[in-house]
C-alpha cells in the first residue's frame, strides 16, 4: 500500500529531527531548522508533535528501539552469558560515536526530558541485562545474585557515569567505560 502524504511528512520530520538532534542536541536544533530540512511548515511539525520536547522524546524512542535491536543481534551469536555481556559492553562503546555529546547531555541532563526517556530505556535495558544474568547464573558463569538489585546497579552506572564523567574527551571516555565494564564483568563472574 502506498505511503500516504501525511505518513511521508511524519517520516521526513522524524528522520530530519533525529539527524539534527544527534548532531546538535535538543537545545541547539531549532524547530525552524527541522521543519525546513523536512520540507514542512512549523505548523505541520507541531500538528504531528505537540512540542519540540515531544519530538525529541519520540526520536530518542526510535533510536533506543534500533539500539536494542542491534544489541539483540549482537548477543544472538554469543553462546555464553559472559560473552553476551562482553558483547553488550563492547557494542555500547563502539556505538557511542553515533551519539554526539550534546545529544547525550541534553537527553540525560534536562530533568523533564530524562524522566520521560528513562522509563522506556530502562525497561529495555533491564530485560536484556536480566536475561543475560539469568543465563550466567544458570550455567554457573556468574555468581548467584539478586537479579533486581544487580540489574538496577548496572543500570545506575549508565545513568550516573555520563553525569559525572566528562564525555567531551572521547578517547578518555572510552577508556573509562572499558575500565568500568571490566570491573563489572569481574564482579559478576565466578572465579
Amino acid at each position: 500500500m502506498a505511503e500516504r502524504q501525511s505518513e511521508r511528512k511524519q517520516r521526513r520530520i522524524l528522520e530530519q529531527a533525529e539527524r539534527l538532534f544527534l548532531a546538535h542536541g535538543l537545545r541547539a536544533a531549532s524547530v525552524d531548522e527541522i521543519a525546513a530540512a523536512a520540507g514542512v511548515s512549523k505548523v505541520t511539525l507541531y500538528k504531528h508533535h505537540g512540542s519540540k520536547d515531544d519530538l525529541f522524546v519520540e526520536c530518542v524512542r526510535r533510536i533506543t528501539d534500533r539500539h536494542f535491536a542491534e544489541f539483540e543481534a549482537v548477543i544472538a551469536s554469543q553462546e555464553t552469558a559472559a560473552a553476551k555481556l562482553a558483547a553488550v559492553f563492547r557494542h555500547n562503546i563502539e556505538s557511542r560515536s553515533r551519539y554526539g555529546s550534546a545529544f547525550i547531555r541534553d537527553m540525560m541532563g534536562i530533568p523533564h526530558i530524562w524522566e520521560r526517556v528513562r522509563v522506556f530505556r530502562e525497561a529495555k535495558a533491564t530485560a536484556l541485562i536480566v536475561s543475560i544474568l539469568e543465563q550466567g547464573i544458570a550455567t554457573g558463569e556468574f555468581r548467584d545474585m539478586h537479579l533486581g538489585h544487580t540489574s538496577r546497579l548496572i543500570m545506575s552506572f549508565g545513568d550516573i557515569v555520563p553525569r559525572l564523567y566528562p564525555y567531551e574527551d572521547e578517547q578518555e571516555a572510552e577508556r573509562f567505560l572499558k575500565s568500568l565494564y571490566d570491573f563489572l564483568t569481574a564482579a559478576l563472574t565466578r572465579r
